[in-house]
């Protein structure tokens, strides 16, 4: 029998298709986001001061333009508008948070039919102008687009990415106001520790604002640090005390960078495991950031939208550990400051004597980031023995009828004062 050979390949129009059908808008946009900011981290990743990222969104078309580097003609021949990253080639961009190498291009044929990527480097600048429809209807069998060397503008070095002739679908959320104030608070969250470190972000003209973590500290009341490394990763673990906040409270995961989690109080974060109780408002005070580091972006513990944590990741499982090992002191000092609470409420503690309340009442708040980040071991105030109760309570059923006849007897108001009239006239007369 002949041996024939089969045509394999992926159509452009199917490829394009599943590329892009399961990333929302907003996602998709983060995505060139990342680039930026990847490009940024390259020139000085501690110190992102004078950096700007400026975004253009409306129904006549998207436009992202940068100041943080651009990228030359190599990058773009052999990587950036390639589908998908060679694993035998070498990693670009250390410390990055682009992965896959999927995401520019992702976020341009999500957008619309026609996109001009231009980039503009310390040697030269190119440009790269594609009309989709075009490209896609090409009798041409390679995945190629063509760029050229333009003139170097005397601006600075950056990208400028535009896309026109936006689809519908993009169109109608680019104009709804409830996407714009989400889409804004979202890119705040995810860029909050890139912000931090000084670069600006602006949406529309409006510049982002800033997201942070805040955690109280005093000389009495610190946070904890805890530092590894796993398969060439780096971890860091910061744990302490901020306000009680029921939305605000929880775990904060952060993979180069890039926050992939915010206020994580599930199951993914150990809370409610055989670990760590489940969340509520006596942990509502609980701040803790996990931050993974690495040049090979391949093995942090996110998934490939980098929205949540690969729970099945060795590094993660791994961090678990040291993240049950900063929480555990901070546990018990809030299970003490509700036990503390509870008894101020029953007279056993003075307001003074609630040491655990004021030493997070009068800490100052700081962002995490800011804080004394040396310290191993959790330094807090210890809980004052309460005094034995001076009250007790009794409580017991009666027929209502007798209850209406001692209350009109006694000129009680309510059950309880009838209760406490005949309990004083039998303690005055019985005992």
């Amino acid at each position: 029998m002949e041996n024939l050979s089969v045509d394999a390949n992926p159509t452009k129009d199917f490829f394009i298709s599943m590329l892009t059908r399961d990333i929302p808008l907003d996602r998709a946009i983060l995505d060139l986001i990342d680039n930026s900011v990847d490009a940024a981290n390259t020139l000085n990743k501690d110190d992102l001061n004078g950096k700007e990222i400026k975004i253009t969104l409306d129904e006549s078309g998207f436009k992202i333009e940068d100041n943080c580097g651009g990228f030359d003609v190599e990058t773009a021949r052999l990587y950036a508008f390639r589908f998908g990253r060679d694993s035998k080639s070498e990693r670009l961009t250390p410390n990055s948070v682009g992965q896959f190498g999927v995401g520019m291009k992702r976020t341009l044929f999500k957008l619309g039919n026609n996109f001009t990527v231009r980039s503009v480097f310390p040697n030269g600048a190119f440009e790269l102008t594609v009309d989709v429809q075009d490209w896609l209807s090409s009798e041409s069998e390679k995945w190629e687009f063509q760029l050229q060397s333009i003139e170097k503008p005397n601006d600075a070095n950056g990208t400028y990415i535009e896309v026109s002739n936006l689809f519908d679908s993009v169109k109608e959320q680019f104009v709804d106001n409830e996407f714009l104030r989400c889409f804004k608070e979202e890119v705040a969250i995810a860029y909050f520790k890139r912000i931090n470190q000084g670069l600006k972000i602006y949406i529309n003209g409006d510049e982002v604002d800033l997201f942070d973590i805040k955690v109280r500290q005093s000389d009495e009341l610190s946070i904890i640090s805890l530092e590894d490394t796993f398969n060439n990763v780096s971890i860091k673990v910061k744990v302490g005390v901020g306000e009680q906040d029921l939305h605000k409270g929880g775990w904060y995961i952060v993979c180069n960078g890039r926050l992939v989690e915010s206020s994580e109080q599930s199951t993914k974060t150990l809370w409610g495991t055989n670990s760590i109780p489940k969340y509520h408002d006596r942990f509502a005070f609980f701040r803790g950031v996990v931050e993974f580091e690495s040049e090979d972006s391949s093995k942090l513990p996110w998934t490939t939208t980098k929205t949540g944590v690969d729970l099945d990741n060795r590094v993660y499982r791994y961090a678990n550990k040291l993240m049950i090992s900063a929480i555990e002191p901070i546990i018990k000092f809030l299970n003490q400051r509700e036990a503390e609470r509870k008894q101020a409420a029953e007279n056993r503690l003075e307001e003074e004597e609630t040491v655990l309340a004021l030493a997070i009442r009068n800490a100052e708040s700081i962002s995490i980031y800011q804080a004394d980040c040396e310290q191993e071991q959790f330094i807090r105030p210890d809980k004052i023995e309460a005094r034995a109760a001076k009250y007790g309570s009794i409580s017991y059923q009666v027929e209502i009828d007798k209850l209406t006849k001692v209350k009109e007897v006694t000129g009680a108001k309510s059950a309880s004062e009838a209760g406490k009239i005949t309990f004083d006239n039998y303690f005055d007369y019985e005992c």
